[in-house]
């Protein structure tokens, strides 16, 4: 009697439930629209409770290969492939991102990273239960979506002109891949919930190769000489510099470097710089922007200031400066 009573109810729904499945989208979904529904409404429900809530903010990064190990990242690896990557999200935003590498696991080999700016206050330790306190940086979201977007238009061989400042990055990216013989795939988890994929295989890898013959402007290392007055010192890594008859210009120095070099303000200084052209936030123009590499010297050399307790160290450079910048020294 069971039985029969257990059909009947069957049946009498079955005809519902035919009928809602035919409405149903079969539609196959892709991973990263099945994790973002979940993040998504996890943290809907949990904001409920808390409005400030947010998940953690991550980009993965996934070397697969020969080289790639199990879980771990040997260090000549890294070295050759994390520049590149930092080198891509500082072209692709006029803010300053910069890449922090917090954890390593396998599969083959997967990085941990999560971006942070200048403006980003330091983080309590977070988990997916309790996530940071702080709001998701929008300028390091907003860099890791336009890398992604570079890394798709090679990926689908599509016309790059939007992304030329970003190609000297990303055949650095191609050429540490080939040299260990990696594929890597990119993953961002943001702090709303979405998930957003991408990935460099040999298809975009074949691309950028061609590029370097097409573009060679584009993967070309501009070098040039400046002379001015010291107006501005930033112990955040920003020296303003005016010369005599041109509009004053940034110049930006690595970690700590800029406490190592003796200008003092006022100060009349000769500098030898690498110009870098970068996105714009926004997309569509171009910003160049200046790196301080060192102090030419009158035989051609630049002089770098590594420790102030040391001596500094001459790199040879084949580009004498111009005579008016040596008689102004």
């Amino acid at each position: 009697m069971t039985t029969n009573w257990r059909q009947r109810i069957l049946e009498s729904h079955r005809a519902d439930l035919d009928q809602w499945l035919e409405h149903e989208d079969t539609t196959e979904l892709d991973e990263d629209t099945v994790d973002t529904a979940q993040r998504t409404q996890w943290l809907s429900s949990v904001q409920r409770w808390d409005p400030t809530a947010r998940h953690r903010e991550e980009l993965t990064i996934r070397l697969t290969g020969g080289e790639a190990g199990r879980g771990g990242l040997r260090f000549s690896v890294g070295n050759a492939l994390l520049k590149p990557l930092q080198d891509g999200v500082t072209a692709s935003t006029d803010e300053d991102v910069e890449l922090e590498l917090v954890g390593i696991s396998a599969g083959s080999t997967v990085l941990h990273v999560r971006p942070t700016t200048p403006n980003t206050a330091p983080q309590k330790p977070v988990t997916d239960d309790h996530p940071a306190d702080s709001d998701a940086p929008e300028a390091a979201e907003q860099a890791i979506s336009v890398l992604f977007d570079a890394v798709k238009t090679v990926e689908g061989r599509e016309d790059v002109t939007e992304w030329t400042p970003m190609l000297s990055s990303l055949s650095r990216l191609v050429s540490a891949l080939d040299r260990f013989d990696l594929a890597v795939q990119f993953r961002y988890c943001s702090g709303d919930g979405t998930v957003n994929s991408s990935a460099l295989t040999e298809t975009g890898k074949q691309y950028v190769r061609e590029l370097r013959k097409t573009h060679k402007d584009a993967f070309a290392r501009v070098q040039s000489t400046i002379f001015g007055r010291v107006t501005e010192l930033k112990l955040s890594g920003v020296a303003v510099i005016k010369p005599p008859s041109s509009p004053a210009i940034s110049v930006k120095f690595e970690p700590g470097e800029i406490t190592q070099v003796p200008w003092k303000l006022g100060d009349e200084v000769n500098l030898v710089v690498e110009e870098r052209r970068r996105l714009a936030r926004g997309g569509g123009n171009t910003v160049t922007e200046y790196l301080f590499l060192g102090m030419p010297m009158e035989d051609g050399a630049i002089e770098v200031f590594d420790d102030p307790d040391d001596f500094p160290v001459t790199l040879r450079h084949r580009v004498a400066p111009p005579n008016q910048d040596r008689d102004a020294q």
